[in-house]
């Protein structure tokens, strides 16, 4: 483009070394970089484009742009006509091959021309029916070839194999493929399922889901659709995006996970077997501490019995006050010691430190001898298994025997220690210190004591595995789902800039059509090609989006 506004600025450059010579102002404005021209634009017309500026703010050729309402400001009114197309020239009609031998390279139909004799840049242009000839042949690097779609970064618009991408990541028509989890960044979806997005800001109990709407993408624990506030504390995760750190379950599972129900979808009870609901889950048993309860459910034991088997309390009760961590009523020292549960009656002081809610480490309580496993993790909760591996913290609990060689004051390296699973990071750098980002991850990170992030040589990247494109040869672009590429779905939207060095900053193509000065997003380039920006924000190719208020520069305008 900077070579042909040169060329075209040329006679301008010499007439201007000519004191007798007065130049027209299209010989002297700013040459048009996407065919617009005149009007609030400033942009004047180039033989790129076509000579002429028209009415309506488009360059071109035809007595269309240089006949009536031609904008001698910003073009050549009398500019000659073209000579009519023949034998070899690019399609001006979208015909290719026959008789007339017209190609289809840079014309505005397709760079393919299928055996029928028409220009496009679908499957039934490109691939097997294609006529190289008269075109080039191979279907664009972004559309699926083998039916993938979606984390490999390909789309299935014109495919050949339907034009939705399912959730599993796969093309078709099919409701399974075009309804729920229809991924529409990655082709179409049905309008009748896209109708589970909320057009009103309501949500949640009417089956509407926030994620994707104009409102926002949290629904609040009111039912409303938006942001900041609707994603903390009550936020349905279950229709739209939700805080992770809000504590709040988003699986139905509660208590030894350190996830409450109160505000989730589920029910605010957290039962006494770790599950969220109501009715039944808020009776005997039930955690208080990790959601609503009924009021007699810590009720007295008659049976000997309690904590967290049947939710009931020892104190006051005939068979002692205090409740082992067998769950069993008493007075003597295996019911009053480690172990006891205060939270279902008294305990000896020396019992005190033991977790009774499933947290430790940072609130100076430990695990061992608590009824959520003996094992404090790095996150802070009572547990067993995973919880003793990696990162368990030792002074609150037991660990697994290999878990002792994990730093527990942030040194790592020369004294031996791995800072894997440790709670400062798990990047021990070239000083020998554990952490987290580039500092500590990436140059002089020591591998033999910690994870180290390096460039990608699967493909995955950015927030999957924390390596780079940068350098892999797999493209330097890391996609938002994590894969590096050279693609639009790759340097474009959602592009990670912490795990790429060729992420677009302009002109960047929309990859779920939205566009526009709000977005910075256009749709050329993209799965939404050759469309419009309508005033919306949105691509398309109706009246709506190509008419008036269509937006210029952001795509393509009648």
């Amino acid at each position: 483009m900077k070579v042909a506004g040169l060329i075209w600025f040329l006679p301008a450059i010499v007439a201007a070394q000519s004191p007798t010579v007065t130049l027209s102002p299209w010989q002297t404005g700013m040459v048009t970089e996407d065919g617009t021209c005149g009007g609030s634009t400033g942009f004047v017309c180039s033989p790129i484009w076509g000579a002429c500026c028209s009415k309506d703010g488009q360059c071109g050729r035809s007595s269309k742009f240089c006949g009536e309402g031609c904008q001698p400001a910003a073009g050549n009114c009398n500019a000659a006509a073209p000579a009519a197309p023949g034998p070899g020239s690019v399609s001006p009609d979208g015909s290719c091959g026959g008789t007339n031998k017209f190609v289809c390279g840079g014309s505005t139909y397709g760079d393919c021309c299928s055996t029928l004799g028409w220009c496009g840049k679908t499957t039934a242009h490109c691939g097997s029916l294609c006529d190289s000839t008269f075109g080039t042949c191979g279907p664009p690097s972004n559309i699926t070839v083998d039916g993938q779609c979606g984390a490999n970064g390909k789309v299935c618009l014109d495919s050949g194999f339907g034009d939705c991408c399912s959730t599993d990541g796969w093309c078709g028509k099919e409701t399974t493929h075009c309804g729920a989890g229809c991924q529409k960044s990655f082709g179409t979806c049905s309008s009748a399922d896209a109708g589970d997005i909320s057009t009103d800001g309501f949500c949640g109990k009417n089956g509407k889901t926030c994620k994707g709407s104009t409102y926002g993408d949290c629904c609040s624990k009111d039912g409303y659709c938006g942001k900041d506030g609707h994603c903390d504390a009550g936020c349905q995760s279950k229709f739209g995006s939700c805080n992770a750190e809000t504590g709040i379950s988003t699986d139905g599972f509660c208590g030894k996970n350190g996830k409450t129900c109160k505000g989730s979808t589920y029910g605010d009870c957290c039962s006494k077997e770790g599950f969220c609901g109501k009715d039944g889950h808020c009776g005997a048993g039930c955690q208080t501490a990790f959601g609503t309860c009924k009021a007699d459910s810590g009720t007295i034991s008659t049976d000997g019995r309690c904590g967290s088997f049947n939710g009931k309390t020892c104190k006051g009760s005939t068979f002692g006050d205090c409740c082992s961590v067998g769950n069993w009523c008493g007075d003597k020292k295996d019911h009053c010691d480690a172990g006891c549960q205060s939270k279902f009656g008294t305990c000896n002081s020396d019992a005190s430190d033991i977790s009774t809610d499933g947290f430790c480490g940072k609130n100076g309580k430990t695990c061992k001898g608590s009824t959520y496993g003996d094992c404090c993790s790095k996150e802070g909760y009572c547990g067993s298994q995973d919880h003793c591996k990696a990162g368990c913290q030792t002074g609150f609990g037991t660990c697994d025997e290999a878990s002792s060689n994990i730093s527990t004051d942030g040194n790592c390296g020369k004294n031996g220690k791995t800072c894997k699973g440790s709670v400062f990071g798990d990047c021990c750098s070239e000083y020998g210190y554990c952490g987290k980002g580039d500092t500590f991850c990436r140059t002089g990170c020591q591998k033999g004591f910690g994870l180290c992030t390096g460039i990608s040589s699967d493909s995955e990247c950015g927030t999957r595995n924390g390596k780079t494109c940068a350098g892999s040869g797999l493209g330097n672009c890391c996609s938002s789902n994590g894969y590096c590429g050279s693609t639009a779905s790759h340097c474009g939207q959602g592009c990670q800039k912490g795990a790429s060095s060729a992420c677009l900053t302009k002109d960047i193509p929309s990859l779920d059509s939205t566009c526009g000065n709000k977005v910075g997003l256009t749709c050329a380039g993209g799965p939404f090609n050759g469309q419009c920006c309508g005033s919306t924000g949105y691509c398309g190719t109706t009246s709506t989006h190509c008419g008036t208020n269509c937006q210029k520069g952001f795509g393509r305008c009648n």
